[in-house]
């Protein structure tokens, strides 16, 4: 969230963001300082970790060291798809579909939220 105007102690806030892949622990920081958010980073491997420090910086000098905190880039399409698919059919109206999930979590390419069921 952006700090409000009453916090900036000084003029010309701006955002130092910095980022890594999580892997690379100890590795160096990409940076770039932006004056208000979003900052959108580009061209990063689908749904990766990644530690991430945001730091305030005005005229009279930078913020507190900022926590590292971990956030992953976008999500995709999943390569992975259910197998050993069963349906049981518990009355007139209802049935109770389930699976087993094929592939590995990296195939998951994000959080896996279900699966649509279609009527072929």
């Amino acid at each position: 969230q952006p700090l409000p105007p009453a916090d900036w102690n000084a003029p010309q806030l701006r955002y130092r963001v910095q980022w890594r892949p999580l892997e690379q622990e100890g590795g160096p920081w990409a940076e770039a300082t932006v004056g208000a958010p979003p900052l959108v980073v580009r061209d990063t491997p689908t749904f990766t970790p990644y530690e991430i420090r945001v730091q305030a910086l005005n005229e009279a000098g930078k913020g507190p060291e900022p926590p590292r905190v971990v956030g992953y880039t976008g999500e995709d399409l999943p390569l992975a798809y259910p197998e050993n698919v069963g349906v049981e059919i518990l009355n007139s109206t209802s049935v109770r579909v389930s699976w087993s999930l094929g592939g590995s979590t990296r195939e998951l390419r994000g959080h896996l939220r279900g699966f649509r069921v279609r009527d072929p």
